[in-house]
């Protein structure tokens, strides 16, 4: 996976269970003798359709954990189709994924992943990419909205040099430094071994949520043009919406948060 030459795509989510995929998760796998049966459908699956492997979460029928499996993509009962119509991500393939009585053999398991419990440590490392993504959305919309508004002239002056587009974008520039301030240093925890929920989950969280003022500013200050692919805003301001909901939406982040700070889960059981 290092060098490029095998690689793989994370296919957990399912068509009726996103949030709720801890318990929810419907696909099931059953062990036939050295082989394993995976029966279900994954959703929303990036780079399915070009990957050589599909890391497919089943529970068990044995014992109801979750499991993992390395599927090849043109295995038997393996059926992909990508979703057209996004108005976001739009350089990422999304798939639907039907698996249908695919059989893999016992070498094919992730044997390190035995309940979903060992996949929410996956998780945990993942959220915090998607704290540097919110990050690169933000700065990717001032530097449009900084460039635009430095170059578009009315009243007889650079609509840069008024007071009000320069106070919004005094506040994209503080949102992004405070975003980079988070993303850096979950990173620094995270380069001593110290992966917590609660840090990725905050850091996904906030990020997030500067991510969302900040393009929604960058659209106020390039006006109507903001929504031309032109000027490149409006493909921030899309992206981010769905930077927004992935990876946990918010509300989930601010439960995992919450139980951390005072002990108590808030998680509807």
């Amino acid at each position: 996976m290092r060098t490029f030459a095998l690689t793989g795509v994370f296919a957990l989510t399912e068509p009726d269970h996103g949030s709720d995929i801890a318990r929810g998760l419907a696909t099931s796998v059953r062990r036939v003798g050295n082989e394993w049966v995976i029966n279900g459908a994954k959703r929303w699956i990036g780079g399915a359709d070009t990957a050589d492997v599909l890391a497919v979460f089943a529970r068990d029928e044995a014992n109801g954990q979750v499991k993992a499996f390395l599927v090849p993509r043109e295995a038997a009962g393996v059926r992909l189709t990508k979703i057209y119509g996004k108005t976001a991500l739009r350089m990422m393939q999304n798939a639907d994924i039907v698996l249908d009585g695919v059989r893999v053999d016992e070498s094919a398991r992730l044997g390190s992943i035995n309940s979903f419990r060992d996949v929410a440590e996956l998780l945990r490392r993942m959220r915090s990419d998607v704290a540097w993504i919110a990050c690169g959305v933000q700065a990717g919309a001032y530097e449009a909205a900084l460039r635009y508004t430095g170059r578009r002239v009315q009243f007889g002056r650079p609509v840069a040099g008024f007071q009000l587009v320069q106070e919004k974008l005094a506040r994209m520039l503080a949102n992004l430094t405070a975003s980079l301030g988070i993303a850096v240093r979950l990173t620094q925890l995270q380069d001593r071994g110290i992966y917590r929920d609660e840090d990725s989950a905050l850091a996904k969280m906030a990020t997030s949520l500067h991510m969302r003022e900040t393009v929604a500013l960058a659209h106020e200050v390039v006006g109507g043009n903001g929504i031309t692919l032109e000027t490149d805003v409006a493909r921030f301001h899309a992206d981010a919406e769905a930077v927004y909901s992935y990876e946990g939406t918010h509300e989930i982040n601010a439960l995992v948060v919450g139980r951390s700070v005072t002990g108590l889960s808030a998680f509807t059981r």
